[in-house]
Formats: C-alpha cells, structure tokens, sequence
C-alpha cells in the first residue's frame, strides 16, 4: 500500500470517529455512579478509618494519594533526609490500602505493559525480585504494600478518605487541610488538621467512566467497570479468578482498548456467549511473558545503580532510533518501537520548519511494524472479517499499544463474536441487551471496559476532588481551567508554596510513568531539604544563634515559571505527530485538534515538555547539580 493512500487512510479513520459532543459523550462522574458501583469492595463494611493525626493536629507532609506517586514521594524524602521519620508524613487515600490504581483495579487477567522490572519502583532499595518479566496487578498490589511496610508507612495512612479542601494560610506559612473521612457502612465525618508540605500524588485516572448511551437507565441485566470488578457478579477472586458466575450466560465487553485485552481471554473462558463491542480496534502485538530465572536476575540487580540504568536505556529505546545504547536490556516490544515517542516527545532537534519533514519520517518508520502487527492479525485469527475488523488503522502512537499473547486466538473462540460498531460505537441499550445498528444483542451482564476519564481537562488536585486555594485566595482549579497553572519544571506553582505537583503539564512523560514519578519525588524532596537548610542559616544570622524553628516558604518566582512555559511552548512542536491521531484521552477526545491558534500558543505552554522524559530528568539533575536553587524563591517566616 503507497504510503500516501496509507495516511488517506488514517485520516478517514480518524474523521470518522471524530464526535461533536467530545467529552460530553461520557457521563460524568456522579451519574456514573448510577449505572455502576464506585463502591470500594475490597474494604470489609465496619472497617474504621485510622487517624495518625488527630483532628486540629499538625504534619509537616501531607501526600494526598498512596499509589507508587505517592510511595515514592514518602521513600525519597526519608532517604534523602527531608524527613527525619515516617511520623512526619500523613498519607490520605480514599482507597482501603495502598496501591492507587493497583489496588482499585482486579479485574482477571490485570498485568503490567511495561517490564515489571522497570515499572516497580525501589526495587533496589527493598530487595525484591518480581516473578515475572511482566507481574500481574496482583502481585503488583502486593508489592506496594510491601514497599509500605519497606519504609514503615502504615501506620501513617489514613485510608477510605478523601481530600476536600487545602487552604494556604497567609499569616501562619502552612496549609490548612480538611479532609472526609468515609468508613465503610459508617457515617462520613470530616478531620481538620495543618501540613507545612502537600504533595498531590492522586494520578491522573481517577474515575472510571462510560458512555451517555441512550437506554442505560433501561437495562435490567448487570453491569460492571474493569476498573471496579465485581466478582459477587462474576464469581472468582482476583487471587482465584475463577469466573463461575459467567457460565452459561450472555456477555458482553464494551471496548476494547488495552484493559480489554487483557480481560476479554480471562472472560471468554467462562462466559456461554462472549460480545466484544469494538469502536476502534488496538494495535496488539506479541508479549512473550516469563518467569524471572532467579540467575538471570542476579545478573540484572547485581550492580549498585542497576535499575535507574536499566530505566533509562529502555526509555532511550523508546524514544528514538538512532540515540540510544549498543545494547537494548529490555529487548521488548516497546523498547523496539522507537515511534511511541511520537506520542511523548523525543531528544531529535527539529527545527519549527521541519515539522512536516519530521511528522513524515515518523510515519515511515512507523509503517513498518503498523504493517506487521496488521498482518499478525491476518495469520492469527481464521474469519476474515473477524481479522480485517480487529486491524489497526492509525500510527502506533495514537492508542496506546497492546501486547498479548492471547486475546486475538480468543477471537477463534466459537462462543466469541466481535461486534464491529465503527466508527460510533454502540447505538442504545435496550431492557434485555445491546442495540447497534437496529440489531438487539440479547445479554446478561454488560462489563464496560471504558476507561477513565481524561486526565487533561482538571488539575491534579481537581483530579481528585480537592479544592485548592493558595496565597490570597487564589483557586487552583481557575487558574488551571484558564491555562494560567504555570510551574517550574511542572512541579511547583506559583501562589501555591510548598505544594508539588507531580504530573503530565510541563513535564517530561516517558513509556514507564513510574520512572517520572520517582524522579519528581527526588526533585521536590530535595527542594525541601535544601530550603530548609537555607532558612536555617537565615534564621541563625538573624537570630545570632538563638534557638527558634523558622517556617520555610517555597514557591517560584514569575520569571521563572514563564521562563519554563516559553520552553515548553518552544518544544511543542515536537508533539505534532499527534496532530492527525483518533478521539482519546491522549488529545480529550479530539478537543485539542479543535482549537483556535491562540488557544494552541496557550496549551503550548503548558504542554508534555516535547523533548521527551530522558531530556526532562537531565535538566532536574542539572538543576540539582548547581545547587542554586534557580528559579526558587525560599523565604524563612
């Protein structure tokens, strides 16, 4: 197929799916909760809420979020020394344990897309060795808990609460925090307590989402999210995921993006009748997972430094084809897709007005594994319909790739039948099944595998509900919503002091978002021992040497953050492989591509930092290196 007829291809894909509502065809989160459970299941009813802190106490760091973002934030700051003990942190989670996503998500046949070996962090400061080259959510959950207790942070964690307001206090230097506590089968009630530090380590994908499909109300069967698996519904556990509760009954699995991949093997081995409900197919490639053979892994964790540098090299495979080490050590199907970065950023200097030149060497090395993975398709799957609907017709970095070993034989299932429903997806539900195309599929239980909402359209504290307010009254959430959130190294904003931020918005983002949350934490817990080692020696010289604890006060200066947003808007153009990419949370569902030029030069600004992670981590090394606190403004109060 010429290469131009390829991208005329792309682009009728593309506009095909193009929906005018945008985010708007998703129900939002309240009335979600009317269709499917949010309810925590894995919280026994009459579990009550620990308090480390007492209501009207004090903290010097509170981490809103007990995910690896938050884990990594506790562990760096006690090793580096910018908290003395675990008693200096208070960790809030509405979940019932560690884990963040890990722990909501159980849904059967739940695994790591990235090698475990890279995507679990600390691995070289707990000592623990994964089973597999690619975990399960399982032991993934597990780890988290076990890195908790590495650092003997239970007892710091006050789970099955949420955040609700973080107040900076103008007169006495900290944050006013107030949080609700929500005990399972108990009343809410609302603690209230001061942190010098917060840190909103909540992520990204909060909330499980579904389409505003007509009928949804008139359904009378089950239905459930893979992001809150019920297996009262389905039988098993995630331990034992046994699905009895499916035999003999009539499914259907609404999406098909890199959950359902995983799921759909795992449901069509119980199911009587499997329906997968595809709107756009995902690129599925090969997995090849394995045990761990415990002497390989003496080889790979045998040196001081082993997993930073096996991080970093995966991660420059990713990001490009000619800059990267002789040797690839992950050697998989992500570290052999140079073009993910297309998605990212990568280190390539482009010049503004080679854009176009750049876009179409990325669809030519692109082109070579799209057509692979298409034809894998072709050998794998013996219906030819079946295998022409279940191809990928977008570049790779479009959607996130996939990579499994059984999903496309399930296809071959005679209990299996894929519903194509491009380019709109589903038309109505109906009280006995699924409607598309004036066709009712008749089902017992609807599992919807749609995602979470976009993780681009609220801050990270409006992510999680939160409402902040910083330095005379400012709200977060205004500023965000009119792009004016600007940070230093996206990662501290101003009029919001001694708050961290650690995300996407002028950050740089690589394949494994675990590595850029570490290296966040190490960024912002060093910004915290060092102002406090500086407001010290303030505080000395003022006082001659008399006792007294001065409160630090960091937060950037204004040339500073527009410095770091004109750097970020001068790289942008790096992300302009995005530009001819399907609706999906990638671009909010096709906002992005429907902005006027002034609002491109604003998102610009704050955009992914378009050089990609490896760039990214150079410049905070660098920053760290000078030891000048650059950009910073430190006050002792």
């Amino acid at each position: 197929m010429p290469s131009i007829t390829l991208q005329e291809k792309y682009k009728q894909e593309r506009e095909a799916r193009l929906n005018e509502k945008g985010l708007g065809q998703y129900l939002n989160s309240s009335k979600t909760k009317d269709f499917i459970s949010h309810e925590d299941p894995w919280v026994e009813s009459g579990t009550p809420v620990q308090r480390p802190v007492p209501d009207g106490g004090h903290v010097k760091i509170a981490i809103f979020g007990a995910g690896f973002g938050g884990l990594c934030a506790a562990a760096r700051a006690l090793t580096d020394g910018s908290a003395s003990s675990p008693e200096d942190f208070l960790i809030i989670d509405r979940a019932g344990g560690f884990g963040g996503t890990w722990w909501h998500n159980r849904y059967p046949g739940l695994m790591c897309d990235i090698e475990s070996y890279l995507y679990l962090p600390l691995l070289e400061e707990t000592g623990y060795m994964p089973t597999h080259k690619y975990a399960s959510g399982e032991e993934i959950r597990k780890y988290s808990d076990l890195v908790a207790q590495h650092f003997n942070l239970h007892s710091r964690a006050m789970f099955q609460t949420s955040g609700d307001t973080v107040t900076w206090d103008d007169q006495a230097h900290h944050w006013k925090c107030e949080v609700i506590a929500r005990p399972k089968g108990q009343a809410d009630s609302r603690i209230r307590f001061t942190a010098d530090y917060v840190i909103i380590a909540s992520g990204g994908f909060t909330e499980p989402k579904i389409p505003d499909v007509p009928g949804l109300a008139d359904f009378q069967g089950r239905m459930l999210h893979t992001g809150r698996w019920n297996y009262k519904i389905t039988g098993g556990s995630p331990s034992n995921p046994v699905l009895s509760g499916l035999e003999g009954k009539k499914v259907a699995i609404i999406g098909t993006g890199a959950t359902a991949i995983q799921a759909v093997p795992a449901v069509a081995r119980y199911a009587g009748e499997l329906y997968v409900f595809q709107r756009t197919p995902s690129a599925v490639d090969e997995r090849g997972n394995r045990d761990t053979d415990p002497e390989e892994w003496k080889m790979i964790a045998g040196k001081k430094g082993w997993q930073a540098s096996r991080a970093d090299n995966f991660q420059a495979f990713t990001e490009g084809k000619d800059n990267h080490p002789d040797e690839d050590l992950v050697d998989d199907g992500l570290s052999r897709m140079p073009t993910f970065s297309g998605a990212w950023g990568n280190s390539t200097v482009v010049k503004p007005e080679d854009v176009e030149a750049y876009v179409g060497s990325m669809h030519e090395l692109d082109q070579v594994r799209s057509d692979r993975v298409r034809q894998r398709v072709l050998d794998i799957v013996k219906d030819k319909e079946t295998a022409k609907a279940l191809q990928a017709w977008y570049p790779g970095w479009c959607k996130r790739p996939t990579y499994h070993d059984e999903y496309l034989p399930t296809f071959n299932r005679p209990n299996v039948h894929l519903i194509d429903t491009a380019p709109k997806g589903v038309t109505a539900l109906a009280p006995t099944g699924i409607i598309h195309n004036g066709t009712t599929y008749p089902v017992d239980i609807i599992i919807w595998s749609t995602g979470y909402g976009s993780p681009l359209t609220e801050s990270l504290a409006g992510k999680a509900g939160i409402n902040v307010t910083g330095v005379n009254g400012i709200c977060m959430e205004n500023q965000f919503q009119r792009g004016q959130l600007l940070t230093l190294h996206g990662l501290i904003a101003r009029g919001f002091p001694n708050m961290f931020l650690p995300g996407f918005s002028q950050a740089g983002v690589g394949v494994n978002q675990t590595q850029r949350l570490d290296a966040q934490a190490l960024q912002f817990v060093y910004m915290i021992r060092e102002a406090e080692k500086r407001t010290r020696e303030i505080q000395n010289r003022l006082s001659n040497g008399t006792d007294g604890t001065p409160k630090t006060v960091i937060q950037p200066t204004q040339q500073a953050c527009d410095y770091w947003a004109d750097q970020c808007a001068s790289k942008a153009h790096m992300l302009a492989t995005m530009g001819g990419c399907l609706p999906s949370y990638f671009n909010a569902e096709g906002a992005s591509q429907k902005m006027t030029k002034e609002q491109q030069a604003g998102a610009a600004r704050l955009a992914l930092w378009g050089q990609g992670y490896l760039s990214y981590a150079r410049i905070l090394k660098e920053w760290r290196a000078k030891g000048e606190m650059e950009g910073l403004s430190v006050e002792a109060a």
